[in-house]
């Protein structure tokens, strides 16, 4: 009977592998748990869902600072965004985040936790540091990287994905977003609400377009009034 050093590896320390290795470091698995970056918490806390999320409150609560009048409120004399400051509220909602997915956690779940740039050698084993270690089964849980456009001349030009917009030095005066997916719809409508010039470019001839068109009309149409968006409906360039 083979031997191994843990019963389960996981690959990956973003949601989905730490909700994996708590769940098996908890039930008595021996389990190893490996992150190719210095921190866990993987795309969701660090460049995902907690960031964006930060970022859309910080939009709607200065949108709502600006239209005070609207809720019956006084007017109120609103200053130009300093985003420096809006990204270090996102760094200190992450950090905050942090703590409940630290190293220590996990270790204390039970876990083994070791980071760096791991690679199978066979179905079991994994090289890692120079070291070997091998499991009975691995968990491959290591999320997504943003994919740019396969259209020429975007590699000659400075654009950014979701690893650089939330830690911006100042607001971008103007923006080309370009696809009107959730996300990309989320993001326009905050730039813009704290003072970009946003045009989002979208290659179907609707924002949203894994929903009903009526739906995404609707909120085309709030979203362009609301903050004077502009949208275009254009194929990618060859």
């Amino acid at each position: 009977m083979p031997s191994y050093d843990y019963d389960l590896g996981v690959l990956g320390g973003g949601a989905a592998g730490l909700t994996i290795t708590a769940g098996a470091a908890q039930l008595g698995a021996k389990t190893l748990l490996v992150e190719k970056d210095e921190v866990l918490g993987g795309d969701c806390l660090h460049f995902g869902c907690v960031p964006s999320k930060t970022l859309i409150r910080s939009a709607r609560v200065y949108h709502d600072l600006k239209n005070a009048a609207r809720f019956g409120l006084p007017e109120v004399d609103v200053q130009p965004v300093d985003f420096q400051k809006v990204a270090e509220r996102i760094r200190s909602v992450i950090n905050t985040i942090q703590k409940h997915d630290s190293v220590e956690r996990f270790c204390g779940l039970g876990a083994q936790v070791e980071f760096g740039q791991a690679e199978f050698i066979d179905e079991h084993a994994i090289r890692l540091n120079g070291k070997t270690y091998s499991a009975k089964t691995w968990a491959i849980a290591t999320g997504s990287s943003p994919a740019t456009p396969p259209f020429a001349g975007i590699d000659s030009v400075s654009y950014l994905t979701n690893k650089e917009i939330f830690s911006l030095d100042k607001l971008p005066t103007s923006m080309i977003v370009l696809g009107g997916g959730p996300i990309a719809m989320e993001m326009a409508q905050a730039f813009c609400r704290l003072g970009s010039n946003v045009m989002v470019i979208q290659r179907s001839e609707q924002i949203l377009s894994k929903e009903d068109k009526d739906l995404a009309d609707t909120v085309m149409t709030a979203m362009i009034d609301e903050v004077s968006l502009s949208i275009s409906a254009r194929r990618w360039p060859k």
